[in-house]
């Protein structure tokens, strides 16, 4: 695995890089990122650790930050100011707790569930420089004093250890917690340990000052001046492997200890001399000899020379922590060799050989890579090559500016000088054809081949801004293709021409990228990619086109898959695939994508003729603007681990929430931030996220590269937030991060609110209905007074006037009948006409009693029981009346019709119903009045209850009119042989009678009210 120089700027957008004269070899097997404090990094770091959550935690001199990747994000003590919690010592423990000690306070603080607070302890005696977690999950921290010091926590209590139990009286330098639970602890002079279970330290050697490490297999390794040694066996026990010397590692370490990767490389930081590594020591130690270190430092790309702290991530990742920034390694899979360090101009010239050689021209030195090989300078002190082709023979001609130099078996068989020599007119490309002529593209120069020792001019050269030649290679045919401006030309060892033209999708045409393989000819560019197969042209266009969709490079692997280069990304394509979409017309989906992080340190240079070639070994190799790269297809290196997904926090209406997993918020919420992270560190600029509020969201939203959610005016209610993410390699975490909350209603938006409503409603609807029947009853009430004092005026005038007069006539006529005693018959018939006049008198003082209203009429029971008593029943039947409710006067003017609607209804009883039975209910209800009349005779037929009435009857309609009239409501219900059923109801409003207040006997009679008698 190597190493790759990339940089980072404040927004992680990828840099050009310089190619670093003298990098170190190891260098190249990794890919480099780096946060200074020009990105906003916080520095010096003094304390690095990666939380359970994904994480990574430091502890700076400027606080206490965690890290996505992206964004730093400072986490503040809570009650205490700024300048007292500076951090001096970081620790995440198995349960995912971060502990930190402030400098200025001594004091503990632990970060759980979103916010960080002081741990209820005294403070420490002094400084403390180092955290771990025991296998017991207890907490040891060593201090700073100049007599070793560890403070240990466990069951809620701190306990000391120094001289007294056995630490050397010498400053420590580091601590660890070994496999086997031991504690170890490295000072000035001598190395202690705590046995698991024991209370006491015992010293362990007699050292110089260095640092202890752990390697993968649990040997404790100490680290000083001289190099680094293990000093015990496997396991943390036991003699350690011999060694004759130690591994050379340098001195001036910080305090940082060193670091075993998961590959056992072993990595050191420096006082001031960067970060160093041994590769995998464990696996030369029974050889006894112990190799150097390689280095890293400023000058290379590193933050800066001061390192204090190492971390490797759980995908791998190595963390430098500087005195000016953060750094992270990587293995990379884009390689840079080390001796490949002066890139051409206009890019270096790549040439895949017969012989599986790769031949590669830099600034002033032409390499050779032999299959499995490094580069090896063949040709020296050169200027900038132009162009390089194989012959059929195997010699490669270089073009150069004023010649042609053929390099065969090792040395510089033959030089040509070229046919425009002084013209200054680049040698844009070269190729052989089958007959092994050498063919050049000179642009302005035009088309010339090299046959036979002399120079021929093919295509002339030409002002016409369509006769460009440009990219050449060898045809299929056995003759060359070359691009002029927007045509393909194809040219034969005779000189015969023919051409296509290319659709450039309405861009200026550009120089292209031209690859053959088996019969086919493929043009690729900016438009996209074009397949020529015979006469037939086919094409994938790019959407859209743009300068970032320019194919540079083209090579095809031996299963098939094509290799594109992009300006920011080499793309790997299925052969099916691509095969369909020239069908189609549109680009797939790439199996592989590589690109900044996985060492892509620059662009694949757009000057070169070919920025891929493949070699023999199978490595490809890339021609950038920062120089060539290479790469094994077979061995990408990939990040498998799902990332991470967390909810940061989220900010309801200013105020926020860190760490959320449930919350309630206000009634009134109308604006929701929610901040999340994808924690995946090697490529963090291809982490890809998506977001979706279940409740509100129809589907998954992709924020690009954002990394919040706005939601504004959320209706009340439960809502889940979710959040999944993928790493740089397309690996997702589908179950990602949650956060529930809830916006309660407001009072307005309650289910209360519509009932206390629609209750308001009913009830002023209520009031209305009331009011209205009131205003009814009192407009109905009115009516029948008035009626009520008509009859009564009526009754008085026909008492008072005719009835009174008649009965005079009648006393005057009897008088006269009484003195009338000669004539028998004259008497006869006078007393029968004084007798007919008494009846007369006596139904007219019935109706005016009618009008007036007799006493006691308007008592309900007393009326139905007059109308049984009177029903002309034959023969009689048993007539059962019931009375529901308290019995109350009725208005009398009802009374009359309520006694007239019964009366018709024991009638038709009588006549019609043939009943052995009958039955009168009275329901005197709070609300209404109720009177059924039933019987169990024959029935009322159907078509007589459908019409309402029988022909030429006219009872049942004046029921019905009757009661409608003192606002009622008949209703008749009957069947054949089961008797009928007649049912008056009518509001009590208007049914009953209002009682008045008795008769004040203060008031004058003519005020008082009173009835008139006969």
């Amino acid at each position: 695995m190597w190493l790759l120089r990339t940089l980072l700027s404040a927004a992680l957008a990828t840099l050009p890089l310089v190619t670093l004269a003298g990098a170190p070899h190891f260098f190249a097997r990794y890919s480099h990122q780096q946060w200074n404090e020009g990105s906003g990094a916080p520095a010096p770091v003094r304390a690095m650790a990666q939380g359970s959550d994904g994480f990574i935690w430091l502890a700076t001199g400027e606080g206490l930050f965690r890290f996505d990747g992206v964004r730093f994000e400072r986490i503040e003590a809570e009650g205490i100011d700024q300048k007292n919690d500076l951090p001096s010592a970081l620790l995440v423990t198995r349960s995912g707790d971060v502990w930190t000690s402030l400098e200025p306070l001594h004091r503990f603080a632990i970060y759980r569930r979103g916010v960080l607070r002081l741990l209820e302890a005294p403070p420490a005696p002094s400084r403390i420089v180092e955290m771990v977690e025991g296998n017991g999950g207890e907490i040891w921290a060593l201090t700073a004093n100049f007599s070793a010091e560890v403070l240990r926590f466990r069951d809620g209590h701190w306990k000391t250890f120094n001289a007294a139990d056995g630490l050397p009286s010498a400053s420590a330098s580091n601590m660890l917690v070994a496999a086997d639970g031991a504690v170890w602890i490295a000072c000035s002079d001598e190395v202690a340990r705590l046995a698991p279970g024991a209370e006491r330290f015992e010293i362990y050697r007699k050292t110089s000052f260095g640092l202890l490490s752990q390697d993968r297999e649990g040997r404790i390794w100490f680290s000083e001046s001289g190099g680094s040694y293990p000093i015990t066996g496997p396991g943390g026990r036991g003699t350690p492997p011999s060694l004759s010397a130690p591994y050379r590692t340098g001195d001036g370490l910080s305090e940082g200890t060193p670091l075993f990767d998961h590959e056992a490389n072993l990595w050191l930081g420096t006082r001031y001399s960067g970060v160093r590594r041994v590769a995998i020591p464990t696996a030369t130690l029974e050889s006894g000899k112990g190799g150097a270190a390689e280095s890293f430092t400023s000058r290379d790309g590193l933050s800066s020379d001061v390192t204090n702290q190492l971390l490797e991530d759980r995908e791998g990742n190595i963390w430098v922590g500087t005195e000016r920034g953060l750094d992270k390694f990587r293995p990379a899979t884009l390689i840079a060799e080390p001796e490949l360090e002066a890139p051409a101009t206009f890019g270096d010239k790549l040439l895949d050989a017969s012989d599986g050689s790769v031949y590669i021209g830099e600034a002033h030195t032409i390499f050779r890579v032999r299959p499995g090989g490094a580069p090896e300078p063949i040709l020296d002190n050169v200027s900038e090559p132009q162009s390089m082709c194989e012959a059929p023979d195997g010699a490669i001609w270089v073009g150069f500016g004023p010649r042609i130099v053929v390099w065969a078996n090792g040395g510089i068989r033959e030089t040509i000088e070229r046919p425009d020599q002084g013209s200054g007119h680049i040698i844009y490309d070269c190729a052989f054809d089958a007959a092994g002529n050498f063919w050049i593209s000179a642009a302005a120069s035009g088309v010339r081949r090299y046959k036979d020792g002399r120079w021929q001019t093919i295509l002339a050269p030409g002002d016409r801004s369509d006769f460009y030649p440009t990219t050449m290679i060898r045809a299929p045919s056995g003759g060359v293709v070359v691009q002029t401006g927007d045509k393909l030309v194809w040219v034969d060892s005779s000189g015969r021409q023919s051409s296509i033209r290319l659709d450039f999708a309405g861009s200026e045409p550009q120089v292209l990228t031209l690859y053959a393989t088996g019969g086919d000819v493929y043009a690729a560019g900016a438009f996209g990619l074009s397949r020529i197969r015979g006469p037939q042209i086919e094409t994938v266009r790019a959407d859209p086109v743009s300068p970032a969709s320019r194919i540079n490079g083209m090579v095809k692997m031996p299963d098939g898959d094509i290799w594109l280069a992009y300006p920011k990304s080499l793309i790997r394509l299925r052969w099916r695939d691509l095969d369909r979409a020239f069908r189609d017309g549109t680009f797939p989906t790439p199996t592989t994508s590589l690109g900044f992080g996985d060492g892509l340190e620059s662009r694949p240079h757009s000057h070169s003729q070919r920025s891929l070639v493949r070699g023999g070994d199978g490595r490809v190799w890339i021609a950038t603007e920062a120089g060539t790269l290479w790469m094994d297809p077979a061995h990408i290196v990939r990040d498998t681990l799902p990332p991470g997904t967390v909810i940061t926090s989220i900010t309801a209406d200013r105020r926020s929430y860190r760490d959320p997993a449930t919350l309630e918020l206000k009634a009134d919420t109308a604006n929701i931030e929610i901040d999340f992270s994808v924690l995946s560190f090697a490529d963090p600029t291809r982490v890809r996220a998506k977001y979706m509020l279940e409740g509100f969201d129809r589907d998954w939203i992709d924020p690009g590269a954002r990394r919040q959610a706005f939601y504004t005016n959320l209706p009340p209610g439960k809502y889940r937030f979710r959040v999944i993410g993928a790493n740089n390699d397309g690996v997702w975490n589908r179950s990602g991060a949650t956060l529930d909350f809830e916006i309660p209603p407001t009072f307005f938006q309650s289910a209360w609110f519509p009932a206390v409503s629609a209750t308001l409603v009913l009830v002023l609807l209520g009031a209305i209905y009331r009011l209205r029947v009131t205003q009814i009853a009192r407009s109905i009430h009115s009516r029948l007074d008035e009626r009520a004092k008509e009859r009564e005026r009526i009754a008085r005038e026909l008492h008072d006037t005719l009835l009174q007069g008649i009965q005079g006539l009648i006393l005057r006529f009897q008088a006269t009948a009484d003195r009338m005693t000669h004539d028998e018959k004259v008497h006869e018939q006078l007393e029968a006409a004084l007798v007919a006049a008494e009846d007369v008198v006596i139904d007219a003082r019935n109706r005016v009693r009618d009008l007036r209203g007799a006493e006691g009429t308007n008592d309900l029971c007393a009326i139905v029981e007059h109308l049984v008593t009177d029903a002309p029943f034959d023969p009689p039947i048993p007539v059962r009346i019931l009375v529901e409710g308290r019995p109350r006067l009725l208005h009398p003017f009802v009374a009359e019709e309520i006694k007239r609607i019964v009366r018709e209804a024991l009638f038709n009883i009588a006549y019609h119903a043939q009943a052995s039975s009958a039955e009168v209910a009275i329901g005197f209800e709070p609300r209404h009045l109720a009177i059924r009349v039933r019987d169990d005779g024959v029935g009322i037929p159907q078509d007589v209850l459908e019409h309402g009435r029988k022909d030429g009857h006219f009872g049942m309609l004046g029921m019905r009119e009757r009661a409608e009239k003192i606002g009622g409501n008949i209703m008749i219900v009957s069947s054949l042989d089961a008797g009928s059923e007649i049912t008056l109801t009518m509001p009590a409003k208007l049914a009953f009678a209002k009682l008045r207040p008795p008769a004040k006997p203060w008031l004058p009679r003519f005020m008082r009210r009173s009835s008139i008698d006969e």
